[in-house]
């Protein structure tokens, strides 16, 4: 039986962890630890997680970080506090099904890394969430995938090794695509796995405005990088052309609503890659002017 440690990063979580805890313990595949990483969290995130401590199943504790620092930080926190072989990921609003971790297990053969599950969306009542549904999907279909380009960071099992070998999660990444970044680190070199059979539901529920914000920062992943003018500009033709091929499946489908929100994400993303460029400018300038001082 492999040895493994279960974290989940959270950042203003509360909302979910009634859920998702329970659901941790009550998965099939024992569990040595389950770690609750607090990044900085506002809310009473750390405190709803403390309460599940005393009686959990499997041991379990809460780390929390002094400030937002970011999901890589976090996932770094969570691999750097792990004394198992084996590490899973599962993301605050994410519900595994009871037999999640061990459909992950029974795809980590001697000659794999990686393994990632299904993501499906819990919610598709309202027209932001039907869409995220169509367009921001996190799940490769039906069929087990050896070596896909990467692994979404939401729910999956790693040897540990590999990601300290990988120098960890990029932590400018921050919030976005550090999964993606650890994967091109890794793949030429390890064997990932995508499959399907386990399962997870996505708890999450948006507004038209954290459905924009959301996906400006799904294509624009380096915004936390130095700011560099052309960089801004290779931001938006990415997001153009993506934006491009989402109308064009709209309107195959006949589909007018999704069509004007995805229509919508044009000036949004534009505007808001050359809101953080300038943003970035500011801070370096000012970074420069203290150094002079």
């Amino acid at each position: 039986m492999l040895q493994i440690t279960l974290y989940i990063p959270c950042y203003n979580a509360e909302a979910f962890l009634d859920r998702v805890i329970p659901a941790v313990m009550a998965q099939t595949y024992e569990i040595a630890e389950v770690l609750i990483i607090d990044d900085g969290s506002t809310d009473q995130t750390a405190a709803k997680a403390e309460s599940y401590v005393s009686d959990a199943r499997y041991p379990m504790r809460v780390i929390r970080q002094p400030e937002n620092l970011g999901l890589a930080i976090a996932r770094n926190t969570a691999v750097k506090e792990t004394s198992t072989e084996f590490i899973a990921a599962l993301d605050s609003d994410v519900l595994p099904d009871k037999n999640w971790l061990e459909m992950l297990v029974a795809e980590m053969k001697d000659d794999v890394s990686g393994v990632g599950g299904e993501l499906l969306e819990m919610y598709q009542s309202t027209l932001p969430d039907q869409w995220r549904a169509i367009h921001m999907v996190q799940h490769r279909g039906p069929r087990v995938i050896r070596r896909p380009p990467f692994i979404w960071g939401c729910n999956t099992l790693f040897r540990k090794r590999v990601i300290e070998e990988a120098g960890l999660y990029k932590e400018y990444c921050k919030t976005n695509a550090e999964d993606v970044k650890l994967c091109e680190a890794i793949r030429d070199k390890h064997i990932l796995i995508y499959t399907p059979h386990a399962k997870c539901k996505h708890l999450r529920r948006d507004t038209m405005t954290s459905l924009r914000k959301n996906f400006w920062k799904w294509y624009y992943y380096g915004c936390y990088e130095p700011p560099k003018f052309r960089k801004t500009l290779t931001s938006n033709i990415r997001h153009i052309k993506r934006i491009i091929e989402l109308s064009k499946q709209d309107i195959s489908d006949r589909n007018i609503k999704n069509t004007l929100v995805t229509l919508s994400m044009m000036p949004y993303t534009i505007t808001m890659d050359w809101i953080d460029w300038s943003q970035n400018q500011k801070c370096c300038k000012k970074w420069e002017e203290d150094i002079t001082i």
